[in-house]
C-alpha cells in the first residue's frame, strides 16, 4: 500500500506523503495555506511542507495561485490533487486514513474571511455565539461554498437548527445543515 507506481517508477510514499494525498483527495477544492493541509493530513506544518514538494515533484499534487474570497478578493496557492493521482496510487487514496477534523471552538467574532459575505456593514460587529443563528444564515444560503464546511463545523447546533428550520433555505443547504446534526448526535 505505500508504494504508487508513478510512470515507470516505483516510489516508496512515506506516511506523511499518504496522509497529505488521502487529506486532499477528501477536498476537491483544494486547501490552503500549508498549515491547514498539515491539519486535514494530521501532520506538523515542515513535515506536510516536505510531503507537499516531494508530491509535487512526483506529479501527483497541484499547486495554483487561485482568487479565495475575502474581501477585497485576494490570491493564494491553494493545494489540490493532482486528477492523475487517482489512477497512479488508488490504494493510497482508498486505504489511508485521516483523522476527522473536530469541530472547532466558537470564535468571538467572525473570522475575516468571511467579510465579503456580509457586504453591507461592518462585520466585526457580530458576536458569537450571540449572532451565530444569523452568521449560519447568511454563509449556509450564499453559493459560497468554501465557507459552507467551517459554518457547519464550528457555529452552535442550535443556530444551525434555527437555520434548517427557515423557509427561504435551500432544500441543498437545509440537508447539509441536518446530516450535520446528526453527525453531532442531535436529533432532529
Amino acid at each position: 500500500m505505500g508504494s504508487a507506481e508513478v510512470g515507470t517508477l516505483d516510489v516508496q510514499l512515506v506516511p506523511a506523503e499518504r496522509r497529505v494525498l488521502a487529506a486532499l483527495s477528501r477536498r476537491p477544492l483544494g486547501l490552503y495555506p500549508v498549515e491547514s493541509v498539515a491539519v486535514a493530513a494530521s501532520t506538523e506544518p515542515k513535515e506536510a511542507a516536505d510531503a507537499l514538494e516531494r508530491l509535487l515533484d512526483l506529479g501527483l499534487v497541484e499547486c495554483n495561485e487561485k482568487p479565495v474570497p475575502s474581501r477585497p478578493v485576494r490570491r493564494e496557492l491553494v493545494w489540490t490533487l493532482a486528477i492523475g493521482a487517482w489512477s497512479q496510487v488508488p490504494d493510497v487514496l482508498r486505504h489511508t486514513a485521516v483523522p476527522e477534523v473536530a469541530a472547532g471552538s466558537v470564535p468571538e467574532r467572525l473570522p475575516d474571511r468571511f467579510r465579503h459575505l456580509f457586504w453591507w456593514g461592518d462585520a466585526s460587529l457580530y458576536r458569537l455565539p450571540r449572532d451565530a443563528a444569523f452568521v449560519a444564515e447568511q454563509i449556509l444560503t450564499s453559493d459560497d461554498v468554501t465557507s459552507w464546511g467551517w459554518a457547519l463545523l464550528t457555529l452552535p447546533t442550535e443556530a444551525l437548527a434555527q437555520v434548517a428550520e427557515r423557509p427561504h433555505v435551500p432544500t441543498d443547504r437545509r440537508h447539509l445543515i441536518l446530516d450535520t446534526l446528526a453527525w453531532r448526535g442531535v436529533a432532529r
